[in-house]
């Protein structure tokens, strides 16, 4: 048989998925050509299958939902400044909650740190010269991408003006690598912009 021969699944407790495996650029500018991969993951029956079973399947299948959990509320723990037991909402945790979610929004949650961190240095070193701002003007701004817009989400102009900020960076050479974060910063940008401002009047108190 030659090995590139694709061979029917016949096996209901797998399912293949493709992924693609991304590369950043080396320190001398070099960068690896993406890896897509067809890989073999459990269906829904063979997640059934796991559970009926138990054992250290099960075991890591537990961990695995409980790390996702952790994934989520970590990313409220560093938004929300007030963060404690007292103000944790679990109802907005609950795994059938979290599934619900938008794919995009669950998985914005699970960026790294270091990420970020690379994202923020990167920012700062090419904004500059591709606006012409001065380094504490582009300085303000990656501190407020790393907060992830949440000083300035209220400001609808300098929501405007970050997203703008955002797109001449997006053409960078360099852009591709962070495009998980880029992704996360746009949306959140067009949901700050699109949500309606309250206006209070005397008879509504």
């Amino acid at each position: 048989m030659n090995a590139n021969t694709v061979v029917a699944n016949t096996n209901p407790l797998i399912e293949a998925r493709d992924f693609t495996f991304r590369f950043k650029k080396d320190k001398l500018g070099n960068k690896r050509a993406n890896v897509e991969l067809r890989i073999p993951v459990p269906s829904a029956e063979g997640l059934a299958n796991i559970v009926t079973e138990g054992g250290k399947p099960l075991e890591c299948l537990i961990d695995i939902a409980s790390d996702f959990i952790r994934t989520q509320v970590a990313a409220w723990v560093s938004d929300a400044e007030n963060a404690s037991q007292d103000t944790f909402d679990a109802a907005k945790f609950d795994f059938s909650f979290l599934a619900n979610l938008p794919k995009e929004d669950r998985r914005s949650a699970a960026i790294p740190t270091e990420t970020w961190e690379e994202f923020v240095k990167d920012y700062i070193s090419v904004m500059p010269g591709r606006t012409g701002k001065s380094a504490e003007a582009v300085g303000l701004a990656a501190e407020i991408f790393a907060k992830k817009l949440l000083p300035a989400k209220t400001n609808k102009p300098v929501l405007e003006k970050l997203k703008q900020q955002l797109s001449i960076y997006s053409e960078s050479e360099t852009a591709e690598q962070f495009e998980e974060v880029l992704s996360f910063l746009i949306r959140r940008l067009d949901a700050y912009l699109a949500a309606g401002e309250i206006v209070v009047t005397a008879d509504m108190i």
